[in-house]
């Protein structure tokens, strides 16, 4: 339950969104969630134009994936990795959680940087497409990044599904959860609706999907 005293603290950080918006540009979104309605996060958001996001948007899957880890973790800034619009423009992203007094998690300010117009200059591209949370880099999202998002989502399924084809005859909980480890490692449940397209495609329950990556996210835990 949301105090008055964490309301204060979302308050006060709605300035800063702004802030950090004129002086990085308009090729970063900030965004500004409160997590007193899930539903309805975003309390404050500049540059909005980059995911087609606005004021009473809701928390995306990625940002609940997010989410998961800094409770698992209690990480204090999550990034920089990478992300994807839905126009298909390829994003460098930080998010730093808002924790009241107590600890609690009430909130999270993310910044989204749309690397796409220096994408061909190698002297800054080698210093923006430095992901320390990530050992894997979406090359098939950069080189499909001129495709529609539906277009990219449905070019990346049909590659994965191609090449868990080519391991032969497996039962199906193998194979769908095969496919949905390869999508995952290629951070394809970053893109907004991806785990719905998924689970049409498979024929599963979205629940189903979410345990696949809960598992994942384990076995990554105890490789460290």
């Amino acid at each position: 339950m949301f105090s008055k005293t964490d309301e204060e603290i979302i308050e006060a950080l709605k300035p800063i969104v702004k802030g950090i918006a004129l002086l990085i540009g308009s090729d970063c979104e900030v965004v500004l969630h409160s997590f007193k309605d899930m539903e309805h996060s975003v309390v404050a958001i500049e540059n909005g134009h980059i995911t087609g996001r606005k004021i009473g948007s809701s928390v995306t899957d990625s940002g609940l994936e997010i989410i998961e880890e800094i409770l698992a973790t209690g990480k204090n800034i999550v990034g920089p990795y990478r992300g994807i619009a839905p126009n298909g423009k390829p994003l460098r992203s930080v998010t730093v959680p808002i924790k009241n007094k107590k600890g609690r998690l009430i909130g999270a300010l993310c910044m989204n940087f749309d690397i796409s117009k220096v994408i061909n200059f190698k002297s800054l591209i080698d210093s923006l497409t430095v992901f320390p949370d990530e050992k894997i880099v979406m090359e098939d999202i950069v080189k499909s990044s001129s495709l529609s998002v539906e277009e990219l989502m449905k070019e990346i399924f049909k590659e994965v599904l191609h090449a868990t084809g080519a391991k032969g005859n497996l039962p199906p909980h193998e194979r769908n959860r095969l496919i949905v480890k390869e999508l995952y490692r290629r951070k394809f449940f970053q893109i907004k609706d991806s785990v719905d397209l998924v689970a049409n495609k498979l024929g599963i329950s979205r629940f189903t999907i979410y345990n696949y990556i809960r598992e994942l996210k384990f076995e990554e835990k105890n490789r460290r």
